[in-house]
C-alpha cells in the first residue's frame, strides 16, 4: 500500500486587521487597527513570537511543513521588517500580507493559496502567535495520520487533538507554567482534509469541531503551550483540568519539549512597558 503524502499546513494569524472574528476589543475596523498596531502592544506581541512560538518551530523534528503567518497589507513598515527578519532563518514560514476582509473568508483563501494540489491530505493546524507547539509536532501529525487512516477514509474529514500541555501564565513580572488536560483549544489541534475541501481549519470552531468530524483525543504527551496574559482576545481559558508535574518537570517540559528559556522570556518582557496580567 502506497504512503498518502501528508502536506502539512500551519497558519498563524499575526495582529491581522479583518472584519469579524476578534472576541474582544473594538469592533470598527479603524478602531482595530488602532489597537493592533499599538506600539507597546506590538511590542509585547513580537516578545511572545521570538520567545515562544519561534523556538519550537525552528527545531521541528520533521522539517517538511509549511507555517503561513498572514498579517495586514498595512502592518508598521518598521515591525513589518522585524517580522522578517525573525522569520527569514527559518525556510519553512512564509509571511504573507492581505486587505481586510470578512475573517473566514480571509483565511480560506490564505489556505488555499498554499495548499499542495498534489498532496492526498492537508494536515491544518493553527497557532496564535503567543502559542508554541512541541518539536515534534509535525512528525506526531503525520505519525497519527498513518494510525488512523482508516478512520480518515471512511469521511475525508478528521481532527487529532492533542490535550496535554501547558498554560505559561504572565502574572505582573512573574511567568509560571501550569499543566492543563484540555478538550479541542486551538493549540494542538490538527485537522486532516483533502486539498481540494471548501473549507480550513478556521471554518470549524475548535471548542466544537467534534459537530462535524469523528475527533480523536490524544494525550500520551505535552504537546503545546499557550500564552495567557494581559492581551489574549479568548476571554476565558476553556475546558481543562489540572494534572500534576512537580516544578521541575515544568521547566524540563518547557527546557525539552519547547526549547523555550522561560527565564530569558521573563528578562525580555521586563524591559518592555507594563501590560495588565490575566485575572
Amino acid at each position: 500500500m502506497t504512503e498518502a503524502r501528508v502536506q502539512v499546513l500551519g497558519i498563524c494569524r499575526f495582529s491581522l486587521l479583518v472584519d469579524g472574528g476578534f472576541q474582544t476589543g473594538p469592533k470598527t475596523l479603524a478602531q482595530r487597527r488602532a489597537d493592533l498596531y499599538d506600539e507597546a502592544r506590538l511590542a509585547h506581541r513580537f516578545a511572545w513570537f521570538e520567545h515562544v512560538f519561534l523556538p519550537g518551530i525552528r527545531a521541528q523534528t520533521d522539517p517538511d511543513f509549511t507555517l503561513i503567518v498572514v498579517t495586514g497589507e498595512d502592518f508598521p513598515a518598521p515591525w513589518f521588517d522585524r517580522l522578517v527578519a525573525l522569520t527569514a532563518p527559518v525556510p519553512q514560514i512564509l509571511l504573507d500580507r492581505r486587505a481586510p476582509k470578512r475573517h473566514r473568508r480571509l483565511l480560506r483563501e490564505v489556505v488555499g493559496d498554499h495548499v499542495v494540489t498534489a498532496a492526498d491530505v492537508v494536515a491544518q493546524f493553527r497557532l496564535d502567535d503567543d502559542d508554541a507547539v512541541a518539536v515534534d509536532y509535525v512528525a506526531r501529525i503525520r505519525q497519527d495520520f498513518a494510525m488512523l487512516d482508516g478512520l480518515y477514509a471512511r469521511t475525508r474529514l478528521m481532527a487529532v487533538d492533542h490535550s496535554r500541555g501547558i498554560v505559561l501564565v504572565r502574572d505582573g513580572a512573574t511567568l509560571f507554567g501550569v499543566p492543563r488536560l484540555t478538550s479541542n483549544w486551538g493549540c494542538g489541534l490538527t485537522l486532516y482534509m483533502p486539498p481540494d475541501h471548501p473549507h480550513c481549519v478556521f471554518d470549524y470552531t475548535h471548542f466544537r469541531v467534534w459537530e462535524w468530524m469523528p475527533t480523536v483525543s490524544l494525550n500520551d504527551s505535552e504537546m503545546y503551550v499557550r500564552g495567557w496574559h494581559g492581551d489574549n482576545d479568548s476571554p476565558k481559558l476553556g475546558a481543562q483540568r489540572p494534572y500534576d508535574l512537580t516544578t521541575d518537570q515544568i521547566d524540563r517540559v518547557m527546557r525539552d519539549r519547547f526549547l523555550i528559556d522561560v527565564p530569558g522570556f521573563e528578562a525580555a518582557l521586563a524591559t518592555l512597558p507594563g501590560k495588565p496580567a490575566k485575572e
